[in-house]
Formats: structure tokens, sequence, C-alpha cells
């Protein structure tokens, strides 16, 4: 598993606007948020629990994703409706969240890129 240190923002400028990263610590803090996700949500989530303010549904799906990756240190994939949004839920995401480790063994973050379609 890469670090985070393995990650220079200056080469993947372009995702930036698509990416979160989490603790791997419950609650699981939102660390990062970018820019296309705060518009997307409606609020900048940064220092706050991943499942905070979410549904009980999402919430456990959300909680379940980022235990998957952290107890098998894999990539994890998801892609579906904006559930967690009643106002948006009609709007499709695809999403990665990825392991990151300061010492290869241990999962510590975790790295997510989340697109969602261009409204219509």
């Amino acid at each position: 598993m890469p670090s985070r240190a393995d990650i220079n923002p200056a080469e993947i400028k372009s995702l930036l606007p698509d990416i979160m990263i989490w603790s791997a610590v419950e609650p699981y803090v939102i660390r990062l948020v970018g820019d296309h996700i705060v518009r997307f949500v409606g609020a900048n989530n940064t220092g706050k629990g991943a499942t905070e303010g979410m549904p009980a549904e999402a919430a456990k799906g959300m909680r379940d994703v980022i235990e998957h990756v952290i107890a098998v240190k894999a990539p994890r994939f998801r892609f579906g409706k904006a559930y967690w949004l009643a106002e948006k839920s009609y709007r499709d995401f695809e999403a990665c969240f990825l392991p990151l480790s300061a010492d290869g063994e241990h999962v510590d973050m975790i790295l997510g890129g989340l697109k969602f379609d261009t409204e219509s």
C-alpha cells in the first residue's frame, strides 16, 4: 500500500476536486474534501465523521465500505445513485476507495475518488 507521503498533489492537480481522504480510525474523520464534492453535497465536511448527517442506511453503507478497505487492505469500487441526498438521489456516481499506509502494514487513511454525473 502506498502512504499519504507517496502522493504528490501537484502530480494529480486535475483530480483534486474529486478527492476525499478519511482517517482509518472510527469515526473515520474526513481530512480533505475536493471542491466538486463540496459543491455536490452542499457543505465542506472536513473534520467531521464520515457518516455524520447521513441517513442511517447511507451511514451503514459508508461504514461498511471504509471498514472493508481497512480489513482487506485493498481498493473498493462503488457506483449507483446518490441516495444519501434525497434531493439528488436521481444522480449517478462512481467512487473508488484506496487504502493508504504509513508503515505498509496497517491502513491509516483512505483516499477516495468520487465522480458525480453532470446534471442534465
